[in-house]
């Protein structure tokens, strides 16, 4: 009985290795169906499951981002710059951005969606960023503290930056992180890294610089200057020369004259007992190095002690009711009044305004411009040159009748410098013979505020950012957001295992009919 079993045993064992049963078939488990089919299986189910393990990571990633996306744009809109990292390495206060209706509402908004993604980079880059949510229309009085005035307005499409420590803020309406097509007003580049890296400086980075109009003279406010200096951290008050002291003049950054109808007064007044108004703007610049931007117009009178203020003491000088015509090339109307600035092309302080902006191709606005000229470029420690002018087919209109000029200086800078102990100290005086400048200064497809920027840094402004180049949009990027993440989620678990299914019933029909 024993041997018998043992052969049995044995003969079986030989059965199996050689891949027959006892009746002489072959084993299923070693047949090529089995082997091939459950290969197959293994696969598709193995397959299946890191389709569904992937699904849950993505849709994870999509639930704590907003949104899952991949950046295949040329520009990199998403990408931060060396300039913004720096800043977010120094950064040692907590800043929020702040996002002004529900972060699902955000997902669903294009436009604030660029915004949102760029906040994550920067969030990502620093711990000290963080993103906060909160619905203006349901929840009103938490934005009462982002109002300076009354007339302040915040929006769903509002975006704040905001620094509690310090508790200055900026709020921006979503179009300024745009750039629009001065033809068809729509979206042609991305300005967010600019618009973000430099709130975050004025709000959380350094001290308030103090910027002041200059009142009593019918000066001209515009209020897009006002948003920009804001924007810029300064504070932005009025000043009445003749009710303050030099003392108190001196605080400020910035001065600002904007298209006066009435003169100063000079060296006669002191003489009768009163302000000298030409004198404390002199001891300004002079004494304490100050900044100084005059803004004329064809309308504003040869204001006898300004404009000698200007023309002896800083070199530049103007004739009231000249108006700049421009030629076809760089006219942005029929009469040439308003047209596209010339940037000068001579290595000097006047060039370092607009390089940064002209580099990238940004053009400045100018409308209703009266010429200036320079009455000298050098004198002591006083250097003069010109940052935009027009072409040389330009004219000027001069009592109805209109001349050929050419290159005729629209905006020009007066630097005065002095070195005491290997430090340089610098007073500057910006004149723009066009008021309407101002009106561009809100226009994101014009480099009008870019090239006030630029200009409130070579003024000394060191946390105004520039150099963070804007993005060109494309439609080359990626986005799967939470709406669609759905559609993707079907084509990858579903739609791709059934493809391969059906290669493997292919496969297997040939293999049985061979």
């Amino acid at each position: 009985m024993g041997i018998t079993v043992r052969q049995e045993s044995n003969k079986t064992e030989k059965n199996i290795q050689t891949g027959k049963t006892q009746t002489g078939k072959k084993s299923v488990f070693s047949s090529k169906r089995f082997k091939y089919g459950s290969v197959a299986v293994i696969f598709t189910v193995v397959f299946v499951a890191f389709i569904i393990l992937l699904n849950a990571v993505f849709t994870a990633v999509a639930d704590y981002n907003g949104g899952f996306y991949l950046d295949l744009t040329g520009e990199k809109i998403y990408n931060l710059s060396e300039s913004t990292v720096n800043v977010l390495d120094s950064l040692n206060r907590k800043v929020e951005i702040i996002f002004c209706v529900s972060e699902d509402r955000v997902s669903d908004s294009e436009e604030l969606s660029y915004v949102k993604r760029l906040a994550e980079k920067y969030r990502s880059a620093s711990d000290r960023i963080s993103l906060v949510y909160r619905d203006v229309v349901k929840d009103p009085v938490y934005f009462n503290q982002f109002k300076k005035t009354s007339a302040d307005t915040i929006s769903q499409t509002s975006v704040i930056i905001n620094c509690p420590e310090t508790k200055r803020y900026t709020v921006y309406p979503l179009v300024r992180f745009f750039k629009l097509s001065s033809e068809t007003r729509s979206i042609f580049a991305y300005d967010g890294e600019n618009k973000l890296t430099g709130a975050i400086m004025q709000t959380a980075i350094g001290e308030p610089q103090k910027a002041g109009f200059i009142t009593g003279h019918g000066e001209e406010k515009r209020s897009s200057v006002e948003t920009l200096l804001r924007e810029q951290g300064y504070e932005v008050s009025d000043v009445d020369l003749k009710a303050v002291t030099e003392e108190q003049l001196a605080s400020y950054n910035l001065l600002i004259i904007s298209n006066p109808k009435y003169d100063y007064t000079g060296i006669a007044a002191a003489k009768e007992g009163r302000v000298n108004e030409i004198g404390l703007l002199n001891a300004y610049l002079t004494k304490n190095y100050g900044n100084l931007m005059v803004f004329i117009s064809p309308e504003t009178p040869q204001l006898t002690e300004l404009s000698s203020f200007l023309a002896d003491d800083w070199g530049i000088s103007f004739v009231s009711g000249d108006i700049a015509v421009e030629g076809e090339s760089q006219a942005l109307e029929a009469n040439g009044v308003y047209f596209l600035g010339t940037p000068s092309s001579e290595d000097s302080y006047g060039k370092t305004i607009h390089a940064s902006v002209t580099e990238t191709g940004g053009q400045a606005v100018f409308g209703n411009a009266t010429p200036l000229s320079l009455t000298f470029t050098e004198k002591g420690e006083k250097n003069v040159s010109v940052v935009y002018g027009t072409s040389s087919s330009s004219g000027r209109l001069h009592e109805g009748a209109i001349a050929a000029e050419g290159n005729m200086p629209i905006m020009t800078l007066s630097v005065y410098s002095k070195i005491y102990d290997s430090n340089e100290y610098r007073a500057n005086v910006l004149v723009c013979g066009s008021a309407d400048y101002m009106n561009y200064v809100s226009e994101q497809s014009f480099a009008n505020a870019d090239i006030l920027k630029s200009t409130f840094a070579v003024m000394g402004n060191t946390n105004v950012v520039t150099g963070i180049r804007y993005k060109v949009v494309e439609d080359t990027a990626i986005t799967v957001t939470q709406e669609n993440f759905k559609n993707y989620a079907v084509l990858l678990s579903v739609l791709v295992p059934l493809v391969i299914a059906a290669l493997g019933t292919a496969m297997y029909i040939k293999r049985k009919k061979a």
